[in-house]
């Protein structure tokens, strides 16, 4: 528990409602219960947490979550089925609306992020910006450091960090359009 508590004191708030936000928004999409979504979001940081604490490296944080969410959403949707089932009073259109969703869940798979089309553009688009945008949108994004930690890091001001990443998201929004649907989840686009 010891070193639970030292990983909960270096997980920054700003990593956590960044981390739990998309977690939400990906469970949400497919259990369509904000508390539900909230309870597996929150089960699927726990996990992420105790890992941690285990001294367990993983290299894809957010990927690891979608994959921990996907996992407790699908089974979330089986067990409401299998209750629709049981109860045999549900309309078809419910039955086949929660099987879509079923479906659609167990095709999806969170390290989409990191197919080499998609990583080309990212690694194109933030060339383009120049290394000291590139260089914040990096921090931010891939390595979670929050606004103020960048800021010291790189002795510039919090507004500053502001306004880099948002240029590296609007142009990423701009140049990745067609993936959007798939990947807003994950760069918090």
């Amino acid at each position: 528990m010891e070193g639970r508590e030292n990983f909960l004191k270096n997980l920054s708030d700003e990593e956590f409602r960044r981390y739990f936000g998309r977690c939400v928004a990906f469970a949400r999409s497919y259990v369509q219960d904000l508390n539900e979504a909230e309870n597996i979001a929150s089960e699927a940081l726990e996990i992420y947490i105790l890992k941690c604490a285990e001294n367990e490296r993983i290299e894809q944080v957010l990927p690891f979550l979608l994959s921990v969410v996907r996992n407790k959403a699908l089974h979330h949707l089986r067990r409401k089925s299998h209750e629709y089932q049981i109860q045999g009073n549900v309309k078809e259109s419910l039955k086949f609306e929660l099987e879509l969703r079923i479906n659609a869940l167990e095709s999806c798979d969170p390290h989409i992020l990191y197919k080499s089309d998609i990583q080309f553009i990212i690694r194109e688009t933030l060339n383009a910006l120049g290394k000291k945008t590139s260089r914040v949108f990096k921090l931010s994004r891939f390595e979670g450091k929050s606004h103020s930690e960048i800021a010291e890091e790189l002795g510039l001001t919090e507004k500053s960090i502001e306004y880099h990443i948002t240029k590296a998201l609007k142009l990423l929004r701009h140049n990745l359009k067609d993936y959007l649907p798939a990947i807003a989840v994950f760069l918090g686009l």
